[in-house]
């Protein structure tokens, strides 16, 4: 996945306006699509061709449901805290394993949201989190396994808004909390490991949001990197944008190393690290 260093968001949405217009002149009014449970005509997307080739080449993806899952609500209560989940689906006996994914968010700023690449002391690659989306889009979780083929699931979303959705009421007292990071272990899964929610205090701020008070844009500044580890075990490293909501939420599942604490380190695009350590009892 690119490096995402803070850009000019104007810069970015223009090229991504570009690349959309020149396919949707290209497909014409072909713009076929499935049915939804409503019986809704859902579009094809005229951006993915341009991102996949960006992305990902010629590299052939495969039908990934019997692979990934993704769980993300077709119609969004709120467009800036939209709650996903992505499934492991390989069973405890099959040869292959996830060792990457992708989070891609067709029609937001900066598509390619998330990457999470999981070590040696990940139980599984099972992710949740929260994002911010757009305008109505379809957003994709793309999973690598071990032989080097590439999965995907889709799912669509309507909402829009959702990146320069205004920021915490009290933007003092967010700076003020920035960095917290809160951590709890959660029971009731039938995998194997232990899963951990994660919370970070951080404004994640998109740099399309506006300030209130002032009424000029407020500068980006949000996570874009988190490492985790089980004590000499690398669990998760993810590369973020944006497109994470406002105080980062994180939901994972890791296999620990002997009596070693969970270590975390999240940076920003400040260039802040924020750290914390989890000791789980026996």
């Amino acid at each position: 996945m690119a490096n995402h260093r803070p850009r000019t968001i104007r810069r970015l949405l223009a090229r991504q306006f570009i690349a959309a217009t020149a396919i949707a002149g290209l497909l014409g009014p072909t713009m076929a699509g499935a049915a939804t449970a409503d019986d809704e005509q859902i579009p094809e997307s005229s951006a993915w061709p341009s991102l996949k080739a960006e992305h990902f080449g010629d590299r052939p993806i495969r039908d990934g449901e019997a692979i990934i899952g993704l769980d993300a609500p077709y119609r969004a209560e709120d467009a800036a805290i939209v709650p996903i989940a992505i499934t492991d689906k390989l069973s405890s006996d099959d040869e292959r394993r996830i060792e990457r994914l992708w989070l891609v968010i067709d029609n937001n700023p900066v598509p390619m949201s998330a990457e999470f690449e999981f070590g040696p002391a990940a139980a599984s690659a099972d992710i949740a989190t929260r994002v911010r989306v757009n305008a109505y889009t379809h957003m994709r979780a793309i999973a690598e396994t071990g032989d080097g083929q590439l999965y995907m699931t889709t799912r669509y979303v309507k909402a829009s808004g959702g990146c320069s959705a205004p920021a915490s009421k009290d933007p003092d007292a967010a700076l003020a909390n920035m960095g917290q990071i809160r951590l709890r272990e959660l029971s009731g899964s039938d995998k194997p490991g232990r899963r951990i929610q994660m919370l970070t205090r951080h404004p994640n701020h998109t740099g399309l949001q506006m300030n209130q008070v002032t009424r000029l844009h407020v500068p980006e500044h949000y996570v874009n990197a988190i490492e985790i580890n089980a004590g000499d075990r690398n669990v998760l490293s993810a590369t973020m944008t944006f497109s994470l909501s406002e105080n980062p939420s994180l939901r994972f599942s890791y296999q620990p190393v002997g009596s070693a604490p969970l270590t975390i380190a999240v940076r920003d695009t400040e260039e802040n690290t924020f750290t914390a350590e989890y000791a789980a009892a026996p």
